[in-house]
C-alpha cells in the first residue's frame, strides 16, 4: 500500500526515500546506499521469520518482504512516528511493524535471520543489543548487520561509537558470532550545505555537518588524530561493511 498523507523529514540519522531529492548528490548516494545494503540482505536471508530490528521508516524492510513473499517479517523501530510512516507507505501482507526499543523488544516465537543496519554506532554500549540479538536468534541463526568503518562521530552528533573494519568483527566474535561474508560500500564526500544551520531550508543529509565537525573538534581536539589518520588510510570518503554473521552454540 502507498500513502503519501504523512509528510517526514529526512536527517543524517533517518532516510525518507520519498521526501529526497535525487538531484543532490548527497541525497541520492544516500539512497543508494541504503538500498544496496538491502539488497544485499535479501540475498543472505534466512528461514520463515525475518526481524529487521531498528528498520526505521520501513521502506528497507517491504524490499525484503517483497523479495520474498514466503517469508514473514517484522520491522521494529524505536521512533513511533517512523512506524507510522511505514504502516501507511510500506506495508505488505507478509509484514508488520512494531514500535519498541531495540534492547528490549521481545517476541514469544525466535527468528532464524535478524537484519540490524546502521545500528550499533548509535549505542554507547552495545551488550544488551547484542544479548536480545541472542534471545531473539534460534540457535545458529543469521545475523545480519553494518556500521561505517571510516570516522563519523565528529561530523554526525547522533553515532557514537567509531569502528574499524577489525574492530567490528571482534566485537561480533565476542558476543558469539562468527564473521561468514561481508559487503563493503565506499562513499565519496560531498558537500551540499555543510554549513548551513537548522533554520535552512535543505533536505541534504549533509546539511550542518561542517559545523557538527567544528564543534566537535573544538570539545575534542585530540581526535583530530583519528580523522588524519583516515585522511590518509582511507581518502575523502566514508566506508561502511555489512557485514553476515553466524551466531555460535
Amino acid at each position: 500500500m502507498i500513502n503519501n498523507n504523512r509528510v517526514a523529514n529526512t536527517s543524517l540519522e533517518r532516510i525518507y526515500p520519498r521526501q529526497m531529492d535525487p538531484n543532490k548528490a548527497a541525497d541520492r548516494d544516500s539512497i543508494e546506499l541504503h538500498q544496496q545494503r538491502y539488497e544485499y540482505a535479501v540475498k543472505q536471508l534466512s528461514g520463515e521469520r525475518i526481524l529487521d530490528l531498528a528498520c526505521g521508516c520501513g521502506y528497507g524492510t517491504a524490499l525484503m518482504a517483497a523479495a520474498h513473499p514466503d517469508k514473514s517479517f517484522t520491522g521494529v523501530d524505536i521512533d513511533p512516528e517512523a512506524v507510522r510512516y511505514a504502516e501507511e507507505n510500506y506495508q505488505l501482507p507478509n509484514l508488520r511493524y512494531l514500535s519498541a526499543n531495540a534492547t528490549l523488544f521481545q517476541s514469544k516465537q525466535a527468528f532464524q535471520t535478524i537484519v540490524s543496519l546502521e545500528t550499533i554506532e548509535h549505542l554507547p554500549a552495545v551488550d544488551a543489543l547484542f544479548q536480545n540479538f541472542k534471545r531473539l536468534l534460534v540457535p545458529n541463526g543469521k545475523l545480519i548487520a553494518s556500521v561505517p568503518t571510516t570516522p563519523t562521530c565528529d561530523g554526525n552528533p547522533h553515532h557514537l561509537q567509531d569502528f574499524s573494519e577489525r574492530s567490528f568483527k571482534r566485537l561480533l566474535r565476542q558476543y558469539g558470532f562468527d564473521f561468514s561474508t561481508g559487503f563493503e560500500q565506499v562513499q565519496e564526500w560531498v558537500y551540499d550545505d555543510l554549513m548551513a544551520d537548522d533554520s535552512a531550508e535543505s533536505t541534504s543529509r549533509a546539511k550542518g555537518v561542517g559545523r557538527n565537525l567544528l564543534k566537535y573538534y573544538l570539545k575534542k581536539p585530540w581526535t583530530l588524530i583519528t580523522r588524519v589518520h583516515a585522511l590518509l588510510v582511507h581518502g575523502r570518503c566514508n566506508k561502511y561493511l555489512t557485514g553476515v554473521f553466524i551466531q555460535r552454540d
